[in-house]
């Protein structure tokens, strides 16, 4: 048997967004996993489990992971909620566009 080489995520990413709508999508959700990693870094930055961190919130640990997964879409009270207890600040600003 030969060595397995896995699946090289920057190839398997390269090729997926050679696909137009795919990549459309993926440009339309760059903001919301950017976020989450955010999130999950400066988690990691004051070494808080997902478990501390609920608590420290009033929340259950499966909410967290839910957040950080992106398996559902949360609510801004949360989002602020987690933001606050990781002694971060929440802000928006306008999307850039190229100019010609």
């Amino acid at each position: 048997m030969g060595k397995f080489e896995g699946t090289n995520f920057l190839d398997f990413k390269r090729e997926l967004l050679k696909d137009s709508k795919e990549r459309q999508e993926y440009e339309r959700l760059k903001p919301k996993y950017a976020m989450i990693q955010g999130l999950i870094e400066r988690r990691n930055e004051l070494h808080l489990s997902q478990m501390e961190l609920a608590q420290r919130i009033g929340m259950q640990q499966s909410a967290i992971a839910r957040l950080e997964s992106c398996g559902q879409n949360s609510t801004v009270v949360t989002l602020l909620k987690v933001a606050d207890a990781l002694d971060l600040d929440v802000e928006f600003k306008r999307k850039s566009t190229v100019k010609v």
